[in-house]
């Protein structure tokens, strides 16, 4: 019994000895601390450079060997400049902080997140990797991007509905939620008006790299003076962080209905080929809404040769519901049975579009025949003459060949 209590004192007396050396081994041994102690900027956006600053910090006895601190970069991370081994030397105890500094490269096409950079530190044969996410990078654009690709807004004629679409395109590198397009018509100097809908469209989320479309229907008031109005736009939307963003914006919206301009041939003193007289030329404007700085061209035409000495007229402006005239003088070929008289009206609407249309006018024309039996001309008196002396020879006929023998038989 006495052997065994002796063997377990011994035992006891070895194990604390052990501890004894032990102890010291590991109190002697550097503490070292990495912290990330910034990123600029912050965040920073793929393809911008960041720079790293890492704090070293020891909370034990002074490392036998110098402190080697190396990056290891991976994607989307590159060293822009510089060794990726930095050697800090001998890190003291205490309140002392060692520095170190990396300008890293973010890749164009990085996503937008935390993303973690690794860190190696070795002393002697010792070397510890800081990663499992120890050191977080923030990725991610500063204002999330929403593109308006397209706008369809054709000009809405007064009175009338029309149709505004966006095609919008999520060009950030994360999901965009509750995406709110809203138009404010509160201004009472607005002839505008949310048409069987509100004022306000909304995409429930849209995905980076895609495209979505929203349509807005509204309507002119009938006595809306023709022009260019400006409709205040706010978007508002959230990115995948929570993060909000609005941006305010003006949308421009044409008020105007396309002009209806008619040309013809109100009236013509040449009726027939081979005859020269004055063409009246009528420009209507039977639409609601006026034109300006009209000019008129007459073209090539084989039917006739113009007398008049130029063959363009500025006309200027023609109002609603209203027209103007030009007179030409011709000379219509002969051979000419329907005369044509082409020409080129440019001129700007009110909202200063310019406008081109071509008209080929139409004269039909009439024979000699025609225009005596319409009692247009009178016939040649050589005709009359010649008309009389068939009546006068009719009538001579008639008298010899029935009255004269008539006459001689009841007198005989």
């Amino acid at each position: 019994m006495k052997k065994v209590v002796v063997l377990t004192a011994v035992l006891l007396v070895f194990l604390l000895s052990a501890m004894m050396v032990e102890a010291p081994i590991i109190s002697n041994f550097p503490q070292l601390e990495f912290t990330l102690l910034s990123q600029s900027p912050d965040p920073v956006e793929p393809g911008q450079v960041v720079k790293l600053r890492f704090q070293v910090a020891n909370s034990g006895p002074v490392s036998d060997d110098d402190v080697i601190v190396k990056l290891k970069p991976q994607y989307p991370f590159s060293l822009y400049e510089g060794s990726e081994e930095r050697n800090i030397g001998k890190v003291r105890s205490g309140s002392d902080t060692v520095v170190v500094e990396y300008d890293v490269k973010i890749d164009e096409d990085a996503v937008e997140k935390e993303t973690q950079i690794e860190l190696e530190v070795r002393m002697g044969t010792n070397v510890r990797v800081y990663n499992n996410e120890e050191f977080l990078v923030d990725i991610q654009t500063h204002d999330a991007v929403l593109d308006i690709v397209s706008i369809d807004a054709k000009q809405i004629p007064p009175g009338q509905p029309g149709e505004i679409t966006f095609v919008v395109k999520n060009l950030a590198d994360s999901l965009l939620k509750d995406i709110r397009f809203k138009l404010d018509f509160s201004d009472e100097t607005l002839p505008l008006a949310p048409y069987q809908s509100s004022s306000e469209r909304i995409l429930n989320q849209l995905k980076s790299g895609f495209q979505d479309a929203l349509t807005f229907n509204i309507i002119a008031d009938p006595e809306a003076t023709p022009g260019l109005y400006k409709v205040p736009l706010t978007i508002k939307f959230n990115d995948e962080r929570g993060e909000n963003t609005t941006i305010t914006d003006v949308l421009a919206v044409q008020v105007g209905e396309i002009p209806k301009l008619r040309a013809h041939i109100k009236r013509s003193t040449v009726m027939q080929s081979s005859k020269e007289g004055t063409v009246t030329l009528e420009i209507a404007n039977a639409g609601t809404t006026d034109v300006k700085l009209l000019e008129l061209w007459l073209l090539l035409s084989e039917d006739y040769q113009l007398i008049t000495p130029t063959d363009y007229f500025y006309i200027g402006d023609i109002d609603a519901d209203d027209t103007e005239s030009e007179d030409i003088s011709i000379y219509v070929n002969g051979g000419v049975d329907t005369l044509h008289i082409p020409l080129r009206l440019q001129y700007y609407d009110a909202n200063n579009k310019p406008i081109q249309q071509d008209f080929d006018l139409e004269l039909e024309l009439f024979s000699s025949y025609k225009l005596r039996k319409y009692g247009v001309i009178e016939g040649s008196s050589i005709f009359s003459y010649l008309f009389i002396i068939i009546l006068g020879a009719g009538g001579y006929y008639l008298y010899r060949r029935y009255y004269k023998p008539r006459k001689q038989k009841k007198a005989s």
